[in-house]
């Protein structure tokens, strides 16, 4: 008769161990969410009156990703659409945004040493800034799926242990 109950015992086990691993995922989505939410509040960024989602706090995905869409789109404007990869390390004497990455065709300062190419610096720095912003994105996005996951998996696992429940009653 023991061993008759042993295999019930052993799918309410599994089922608990199912509720107990959804509710640590849900447990860390939800911490996630909450980290990465109050790291972009922390940065007070607000979006300018250009983007898609104009003069609002960046704290969620659509703002998120709003901002760094509008970054891109002034980088492209400053730089002549061009990419980091496409500029030269120097600036050049006509102020072309492309530069140049030849030492001896570079704009010289007073020291007689090569400028460097701004545009290709705001690039860089346009090209960090969304690629943080899309994280952030990506992280809200993430969490709100482990969040879901947990929940099913706190679902499934109240459902196997129910099943092993009644296999014990009919045991």
């Amino acid at each position: 008769m023991k061993r008759l109950k042993l295999f019930p015992r052993t799918i309410i086990a599994i089922g608990i161990v199912f509720a107990i691993a959804g509710l640590i995922a849900a447990g860390g989505g939800i911490f996630i969410r909450a980290f990465v939410g109050q790291q972009l509040v922390d940065q007070n960024i607000t979006t300018p009156g250009d983007a898609s989602i104009p003069n609002t706090q960046v704290d969620n995905i659509p703002t998120a990703l709003s901002m760094a869409d509008i970054i891109q789109v002034h980088a492209a404007r400053i730089t002549g659409e061009l990419t980091y990869a496409e500029m030269g390390r120097f600036a050049v004497p006509d102020g072309d945004p492309a530069g140049t990455s030849d030492p001896e065709e570079a704009l010289l300062d007073e020291s007689g040493n090569p400028v460097p190419n701004q545009a290709r610096d705001t690039q860089l720095t346009a090209a960090s800034l969304v690629t943080s912003l899309s994280l952030s994105a990506m992280a809200l996005g993430l969490s709100y799926g482990v969040i879901a996951l947990g929940v099913a998996f706190v679902l499934l696992g109240i459902v196997i242990a129910g099943l092993g429940y009644a296999l014990l009653g009919l045991v």
